[in-house]
């Protein structure tokens, strides 16, 4: 994948217009058709208030109008959409590359980075860059066509008008400095907005799960903190905009008032006034918009660096030890609290982590999931609360991969395993039923076992479950165990899991019992640990105390 984030923004822009050349010089050509027939409006409009001076309206062609306007109108529309459209496939790219960032980078180098501020960085800064690659380069255009065509036809009428138009310009170059000035705050005031996001996520989320509902006034005091504070800095970096707009009407009406001293110092016809007006008009937008290119560029800008910030994270390199190609998969040497333990694991079989809560199983599973990242093993890993998308079942099940018909057949199989028969009375349309967002319609258990399917189904080497049966009976999960291990298609995978349950554990072929403080405490074969006075004998008698 090509990546454009790994420049900066201005080499990106220029790398941009000439990836998406032809656009461009369509869109210029548009623009130049534009403002030659916008430029006949002023003339019209001069000779219009001539006729009507002169009480011969009765000689206007009305047909020279109409046409004018479907030429402007055709070729306004044609220049905005060569120039909006590269805009669009450019976010469109930039997306799929962060996300593609995102999905290829260690979760632990964006675990601190909270859900509402990723989302801004692909929804909110993206679109914030795409309006400046559109808008901003088509005012840019827009200001630079409209000076060659309109300035010559100008000095050409006369000369005097073209120093009546300063007012406006003056107004304009005051409107961007006061904008360039207040930019800071409009990245503040971004990062801001994320965060009021994000704690509404997080609440809505919370309040699923806290059973007193709005008992809890801190949720209430916190979002109104979060709220002042996005509020003040949206004031503070909008203050620019604010006494900036009044401005472009103080600069209409100076450059108007200039104009008219002109005509009657000069005893210029009262037409030669519609016929400034007209110019003003025209020049009015490329110049009003000269203000906002500090705007969308500000703020393209600071979305920019908002995304860099990300990607810098993303990016960090492991430097622990134990992140070598030398360290080998069966065998790997990982930290644990203050010291190291190698895992002796057995390739082709269950594997089962077994230690107190708290002494680091998950982590374990982490930084094992990380070596084999290293290594390019392909392999599933499914956490304690896996996620499900707002989608049907089998969607969750292959998330993209091709449905054969081999594959449903082997989904089909484990729906009944698993015990998920039970949520339709037909398994067909079990697979099409809708679960809502993060699995809303089934229970998190039955989710669980859902996201257990979706690491079966997957074409890898090593499958990561922690604590996969912690919401499921002993029966079920005895049945699920030794279905599985029967199961060809499983026969060459290697498992490791995590649990407490001596019922896992006497399901599994190879057995790891860890120790905060002591690392490795035993290691081997089912048989051979269970029932023999081991420490792992010792740690499920005090559990059955």
């Amino acid at each position: 994948m090509h990546f454009r984030f790994n420049r900066r923004f201005i080499p990106w822009f220029v790398a941009h217009t000439f990836e998406f050349w032809y656009f461009y010089v369509g869109a210029l050509f548009s623009l130049y058709m534009l403002h030659h027939f916008s430029s006949e409006i002023p003339f019209l409009a001069k000779s219009l208030g001539d006729l009507a001076l002169e009480g011969k309206l009765a000689e206007l062609k009305i047909v020279d109008f109409i046409l004018l306007a479907g030429y402007i109108l055709f070729f306004r529309t044609f220049s905005r959409l060569l120039f909006f459209y590269p805009a669009r496939i450019q976010q469109r790219n930039l997306r799929l590359e962060l996300v593609n960032r995102i999905e290829n980078a260690f979760p632990r180098n964006y675990a601190h980075i909270n859900e509402g501020m990723i989302f801004q960085n692909l929804y909110n800064d993206l679109n914030r860059i795409r309006g400046f690659m559109g808008f901003a380069f088509l005012q840019v255009g827009n200001i630079i066509i409209a000076a060659i065509i309109f300035i010559p036809k100008i000095r050409e009428f006369n000369s005097d008008f073209l120093i009546a138009f300063s007012p406006l310009l003056s107004c304009v170059v005051l409107f961007s400095g006061l904008i360039f000035l207040f930019q800071p705050w409009v990245k503040r005031e971004m990062d801001e907005y994320a965060q009021v996001q994000n704690f509404l996520l997080e609440s809505y989320s919370a309040k699923k799960t806290i059973q007193n509902f709005h008992a809890e006034q801190d949720f209430f005091n916190l979002f109104n903190a979060k709220s002042e504070k996005e509020l003040k800095t949206f004031f503070i970096s909008t203050m620019g905009r604010v006494f900036s707009f009044p401005l472009i009407k103080i600069g209409v009406g100076g450059s108007l008032i200039w104009a008219a001293l002109i005509v009657k110092n000069n005893d210029l016809a009262a037409s030669d006034l519609i016929f400034f007006s007209s110019f003003l008009f025209l020049v009015l937008e490329p110049l009003m918009f000269l203000s906002w290119i500090g705007v969308v560029t500000s703020q393209g800008f600071a979305g920019w660096g908002r995304i860099k910030e990300l990607i810098a994270n993303l990016d960090q390199k492991i430097t622990d030890k134990f992140f070598n190609i030398n360290n080998s998969p069966l065998a790997p040497t990982l930290p644990l609290w203050a010291n190291e333990i190698t895992l002796p694991l057995k390739k082709g079989v269950w594997n089962v982590l077994v230690g107190e809560t708290g002494s680091g199983k998950s982590w374990l599973m982490d930084r094992f999931s990380e070596l084999l990242h290293l290594h390019k093993i392909p392999y599933s890993y499914i956490h304690q609360e896996p996620y499900l998308y707002n989608d049907t079942f089998i969607g969750n099940i292959f998330l993209g991969q091709e449905h054969t018909k081999e594959k449903i057949e082997q989904v089909k199989l484990y729906v009944k395993q698993f015990g998920l028969d039970v949520l339709h009375d037909d398994i067909d349309s079990l697979l099409y039923m809708e679960l809502g967002e993060n699995g809303k319609r089934v229970s998190g258990g039955q989710a669980k076992r859902i996201a257990l399917i979706r690491s079966l189904i997957s074409d890898v080497e090593y499958i990561l479950w922690d604590d996969p049966f912690s919401s499921v009976d002993l029966i079920l999960e005895n049945e699920i165990i030794q279905r599985l291990k029967r199961d060809k298609n499983l026969s060459k995978k290697t498992f490791l899991i995590s649990s407490h349950r001596l019922s896992t554990i006497k399901a599994s072929d190879y057995i790891l019992f860890i120790d905060k403080e002591q690392g490795l405490k035993a290691s081997g074969e089912r048989e051979q640990i269970l029932n023999s006075g081991s420490t792992v004998d010792e740690f499920f008698k005090k559990q059955f105390i």
